[in-house]
C-alpha cells in the first residue's frame, strides 16, 4: 500500500505544485512560488524534477516586454497524481478501519 505512493509526487512541495496545477489548470512561476511560499531556487529545482519525469510542461510567453513562464500538468502528470491520490485514500481508509478513533 505505501509502496504505491509515488516518491516523485510524495514530496510536500511537488505534491503542492501538482495539486495547484490540477485545480487551476495553468499557473505562472511567480504565482506558484507565492502560493507555496518558497524561494525561486527551491521552486525551480522541484519543477525541473517534475519536468524530467514528464509530469509538467512549461510555456514561455511575454507580457509586454516581461517574460512569463506558465506551467501545466501533462496527461501523464494528471494520471500519476490521480493514482497517487487513490493510493493515499486507500491507505487512509485502511488505517481508519483499524482504529476508528482516527
Amino acid at each position: 500500500m505505501i509502496g504505491d505512493l509515488d516518491p516523485t509526487i510524495h514530496n510536500r512541495v511537488r505534491l503542492g505544485i501538482l495539486t495547484l496545477l490540477l485545480k487551476n489548470g495553468r499557473m505562472d512561476f511567480g504565482s506558484l512560488r507565492d502560493t507555496l511560499e518558497i524561494t525561486d531556487g527551491n521552486l525551480a529545482s522541484h519543477l525541473r524534477t517534475l519536468e524530467r519525469e514528464g509530469l509538467v510542461r512549461y510555456e514561455k510567453t511575454f507580457i509586454g516586454r516581461r517574460p512569463r513562464t506558465y506551467y501545466t500538468l501533462t496527461p501523464e502528470g494528471r494520471r500519476r497524481l490521480r493514482r497517487y491520490l487513490k493510493a493515499l485514500r486507500s491507505l487512509l481508509e485502511e488505517i481508519e478501519g483499524e482504529d476508528p478513533k482516527l
